[in-house]
């Protein structure tokens, strides 16, 4: 007898077990949070494209913040984390406190009391005391006490509601 081959088994396919993909975290960009420097009524909006009426001085002119009431001695707070660029008196606005928050973002508080509390070079969070509702700001001595709020991109006013939300 002549030895005939023999088939070998072709194996069967087993499945092969995958692991699940597990989605990776894509990576956050961080957003600084914004907060409201003080609470109270926004008196007088932002406006750099339509002149609003300034009744202490007497004429139309822009805007280029938002006028917040408050009681006078209130704390005002940093309205995010930065560093303090500036702190000087304003012969319209008062005592102003300036903050750089980087990328050319700068918050600054006009119509501050005497002596604010912060210096320049100070890092200040979101909950930083960087001065109180004063009466400083001949500009706008007409109003009830308030801060002066405005937000700046490098040399250009924009609304500071766009970062603060309701």
């Amino acid at each position: 007898v002549t030895p005939r081959p023999t088939a070998t088994p072709a194996p069967t396919p087993s499945p092969t077990v995958q692991p699940t993909p597990v989605p990776s975290a894509a990576p956050q960009e961080t957003v600084a949070q914004y907060s409201w420097p003080v609470s109270g009524t926004v008196i007088s909006p932002f406006s750099v494209e339509v002149l609003a009426y300034n009744e202490t001085m007497g004429d139309w002119r822009t805007h280029d913040g938002l006028d917040i009431a408050s009681s006078l001695g209130t704390r005002v707070q940093a309205t995010a984390k930065g560093v303090v660029s500036a702190v000087y008196n304003d012969d319209l606005m008062g005592v102003t406190v300036v903050v750089d928050h980087g990328n050319e973002l700068f918050s600054v508080y006009s119509n501050l009391a005497d002596n604010p509390p912060v210096a320049v070079g100070d890092a200040v969070a979101s909950d930083t005391v960087i001065g109180e509702i004063g009466d400083t700001a001949a500009a706008e001595s007409g109003k009830d006490p308030h801060l002066h709020f405005a937000m700046y991109q490098g040399s250009d006013a924009i609304n500071p509601e766009t970062y603060l939300g309701q």
